[in-house]
């Protein structure tokens, strides 16, 4: 297929155009702050076409059943439409039988899914599960824990500089021990596309299986499982233009077949005694309980969906609104790229030097624009990279140019806007002979403090805080410190209840209670849980440090 023939639609035949998409997606009528809905998200959610809340709405109002056990027409109706969306998915992703398509809640559970049934029954003491330093924590979280169990060893191939996968060092921890190979297509946190076809050759040479976390991948390239030749490949469905609670795992039949069920109770059982019981057939033997129905026919719609457009057409029209946007944000002063591998798909995650991304995103939310900000449940990526987050701009189908447009406005607002919050910070230093201290953290953002006290006789004579926080952070901070300097350690501990009722009671009076004084601004962060997070973490430590906590205080 040609760059031309690519740029064309399945459904039209004529030139992709992004903006005659938009009209499918209701939500795209909303506004945000009085602005127009600029939603660069998709690495998170993506939003969901018409077509695919219609078919939903027709079960529900239609054909609303139990599936598979009733021998009524609303079940029997309930139960093609469901196994119709199986085999939607199936011709979806090439595999070679519906046997080998599980719906689970999403790419976690089909993670973990083989965690339990597949790694339980071959793993063993000494063995290693190889994974690469740009996972999600759902593929690195379910095959600590089986190591833990197993007493087996987490092998972590290594990524360079620009969030490239290190190709000679993966093969290298490939050995005899090696039970299992788990990695991710596309990295949610950096866009890298990891070379899988490589990655899965050098792996079934030593006859070691891979699971493909296939979450980022699903919605920007077509993925062939047979092509590929993985054994394994988890996704989620609300990642491609689906519902939330529904997702896949695929899995070769031969390996499905002899694996036991992840979970036991309705519709994975053939018959049930007190002494024993039977199993169903795959792929129903790992579908335990009333399943998500609405989202599977769901799922299917949004399968039909992308491949009204075609994949073919997606992915070369997304690459070439990657290569605008990483251009225009290159113009922003002062601007770091998070990921720079050569091979890259819909992911731009950046810094602003001097701004926390949490602040990034809340002055681009004030003119409507949607981006993620945090560590993108990828920790170990940030500690790779010596940052707390990034700010990250993820695209889909129904972006444009002038949604990037908006966003390189809004950063050079937010440069202006957030960077004076940092300009004055007071306190900010060490007390080396402090009589009380107390480390706290957020793990959401990263903010981290150290709060550090002089009390005498019950009065804090001095205190004042070090670390690293976003704007909302060092504020909260600097302004606690100004406020708390000669009160008694009851008139602190009644001023944080004063200020914890500010900020996360609906009911509080809007300007606060006078005796906050200047505090009273962050009043306004009420409606927003994730800032508030970062407003309380200095008071939090502070109360810890007054009660003489020796733990890290965590925000949750």
């Amino acid at each position: 297929m040609t760059k031309a023939e690519a740029k064309k639609t399945a459904r039209t035949g004529i030139p992709y155009d992004a903006g005659k998409i938009r009209e499918d997606f209701p939500i795209f009528k909303a506004h945000v702050n009085h602005k127009p809905l600029i939603y660069l998200d998709n690495a998170a959610t993506t939003q969901k076409p018409q077509a695919v809340l219609d078919a939903m709405t027709r079960f529900y109002t239609q054909e609303c059943a139990s599936i598979h056990r009733g021998v009524h027409y609303m079940s029997e109706r309930a139960t093609e439409s469901y196994e119709a969306a199986r085999e939607k998915v199936r011709r979806f992703i090439h595999a070679c039988s519906v046997q080998e398509i599980v719906f689970v809640r999403g790419t976690t559970e089909g993670i973990n899914l083989v965690a339990h049934a597949y790694g339980r029954a071959h793993v063993r003491r000494g063995d290693e599960i190889l994974i690469s330093a740009m996972e999600h924590h759902s593929n690195i979280v379910p095959w600590q824990i089986l190591c833990k169990e197993k007493g087996a060893r987490l092998r972590v191939a290594p990524m360079n500089s620009k969030g490239a996968l290190l190709l000679e060092e993966y093969a290298r921890l490939l050995g005899p021990k090696t039970r299992l190979v788990a990695i991710t297509y596309i990295s949610n946190a950096l866009g890298t596309v990891n070379p899988l076809r490589e990655i899965i050759r050098l792996a079934h040479e030593r006859n070691v299986p891979v699971l493909v976390d296939g979450a980022q991948a699903i919605p920007h390239m077509p993925v062939d499982v047979q092509e590929l030749d993985c054994d394994f490949l988890a996704f989620s469905g609300h990642k491609m233009y689906g519902p939330t609670g529904i997702g896949i795992l695929y899995g070769k039949e031969r390996l499905l077949e002899a694996m036991p069920p992840y979970q036991g109770g309705g519709d994975m059982i053939r018959s049930v005694t007190f002494e024993k019981t039977t199993y169903s057939k795959l792929p129903h033997k790992f579908e335990a309980g009333t399943p998500n129905v609405a989202g599977g026919i769901g799922l299917g719609a949004a399968v039909d969906y992308v491949e009204s457009i075609g994949l073919a057409a997606i992915s070369a029209y997304e690459r070439e609104l990657m290569a605008y946007a990483t251009t225009a944000l290159k113009t922003i002063e002062d601007l770091r790229f998070i990921g720079t591998a050569k091979d890259k798909a819909s992911v731009l995650s950046f810094v602003l030097k001097g701004i926390h991304p949490h602040d990034i995103g809340t002055v681009l939310d004030e003119d409507g624009i949607a981006i993620r900000t945090g560590h993108h449940c990828a920790q170990p990526v940030m500690d790779f990279f010596g940052i707390p987050a990034t700010a990250r701009a993820s695209l889909g189908l129904y972006n444009t140019r002038e949604d990037i447009d908006a966003l390189v406005r809004g950063l050079r607002k937010a440069r202006e806007v957030v960077l004076d919050h940092y300009k004055k910070p007071r306190n900010l230093r060490k007390i080396e002979h402090a009589t009380r201290q107390a480390e706290g953290f957020n793990p959401l953002c990263g903010d981290r403090l150290v709060i550090y006290i002089k009390a005498r006789n019950g009065v804090i004579e001095d205190i004042a805080f070090a670390g690293s926080g976003c704007a909302i952070s060092t504020a909260s901070a600097s302004m606690m410190t100004e406020s708390l300097k000669g009160k008694t350690e009851a008139e602190a501990e009644a001023l944080f209840e004063s200020f914890h009722q500010l900020v996360t009671n609906p009911a509080a009076s809007q300007s606060g209670p006078e005796s906050l004084g200047t505090l009273a601004v962050f009043a306004g962060l009420r409606g927003y849980p994730v800032r508030v997070k970062c407003a309380i973490l200095a008071w939090h430590t502070m109360l810890a440090a007054l009660r003489g906590s020796r733990e890290t205080v965590a925000t949750e």
